[in-house]
């Protein structure tokens, strides 16, 4: 028998275990960067993707109480030839706002053209903005009002990553994604923007990673998600968690064994959760995460004919941008690429000081 999660909004005083505190919540009435810290890395999250995100108000920005994270081109950052063929572009800073958050896989800088092996610099500039300053939280709810992205290879994310990393590097101390997907219109038969998925990520190691037994994915019941806002959410408790869709359930993982168990893993391999709960590594403090990818050479974009670069290209980035005639018309207009927040509210199961 599973725990059972409320669905009732915790904000009128329902829930089955105890009233919740809300701790964090913003409508967007402007930009308020004590709430929101930019990434700012070229590093592609490990999956080698097309954009760089970096703190400017192209990118992210707040119109008419709508928080918007939309993809621009760095050719009209730095020029494309610069782009393209003997550029350079350095996010070292002096400034804690601008300062580069993650060197890894070459995230602070990178050139173009022959001293780079041929490669472009990322061709997509973006953001990605994350509350690891101003909130966390261990156990409550999440809910994210949200309009999800128009277009070809666009990947928005709403997901939470520890704050501490209380069981090593990750997926050791566990993701979760309340919610990805697709930007893509049906043509794309791995996913487009009429399907979401939650994932949890845990696992001793990279290599272990034991996502896909906690991976589940809904189909819009009309239209997409890109057609208008939704209610994106997080119920999470000591006996498990649950995402939803508009009070509709994504993915539920009840925490009734541990996660060592769950994964099955080789005997060779250490347990890092030993120390943990039963929930563990979900069961800790969190932060929320806001960003917008654009392709990759990860599973999430399978090899297809329509795709305009291949997982196995030695420069897949390149044949994105040279190609961007197949994709460009995709974007549509205005802030149509842009993955729009309306409001994110998020309660702790921790009383209230």
């Amino acid at each position: 028998m599973g725990f059972q999660l409320s669905t009732d909004h915790v904000d009128q005083g329902n829930h089955d275990r105890n009233e919740q505190c809300l701790v964090f919540e913003d409508h967007f009435d402007r930009f308020n960067l004590k709430n929101w810290q930019h990434e700012i890395t070229m590093s592609g999250g490990g999956n080698w993707e097309f954009q760089w995100y970096t703190n400017n108000r192209s990118n992210s920005f707040v119109e008419d109480g709508i928080l918007y994270i939309k993809p621009t081109f760095t050719a009209d950052f730095m020029g494309e030839g610069a782009m393209t063929n003997g550029g350079a572009l350095s996010l070292w800073s002096g400034e804690p706002s601008t300062q580069c958050t993650d060197n890894s896989n070459y995230g602070c800088e990178r050139a173009s053209g022959q001293s780079s092996g041929g490669n472009y610099i990322n061709p997509i500039q973006s953001a990605r903005i994350r509350t690891v300053d101003s909130m966390s939280i261990r156990y409550g709810k999440v809910q994210v009002r949200a309009r999800l992205p128009q277009g070809d290879w666009l990947w928005p994310a709403i997901w939470m990553m520890p704050k501490y990393a209380t069981y090593g590097v990750w997926p050791a101390s566990g993701e979760i994604d309340i919610m990805e997907s697709r930007g893509n219109g049906k043509n794309y038969p791995f996913g487009d923007s009429s399907r979401v998925s939650s994932t949890l990520h845990w696992g001793p190691h990279a290599d272990l990673n034991a996502y896909r037994l906690t991976q589940a994915e809904v189909i819009a019941e009309n239209g997409t998600f890109a057609d208008d806002f939704h209610t994106y959410a997080l119920e999470w408790n000591e006996e498990g968690l649950r995402t939803t869709i508009d009070n509709k359930t994504v993915l539920q993982v009840d925490f009734d064994q541990s996660f060592w168990q769950r994964g099955a893993f080789p005997e060779w391999s250490m347990n890092p959760w030993e120390s943990g709960s039963i929930g563990a590594p979900f069961d800790e403090e969190f932060y929320l995460i806001f960003n917008l990818a654009v392709g990759g050479t990860s599973f999430y974009w399978p090899d297809h004919p329509i795709k305009p670069w291949s997982n196995e290209d030695s420069h897949p980035a390149n044949q994105f941008w040279q190609q961007r005639e197949r994709w460009l018309p995709s974007w549509g207009e205005g802030n149509k690429p842009a993955l729009a927040i309306d409001w994110v509210k998020v309660w702790s199961d921790s009383p209230c000081a």
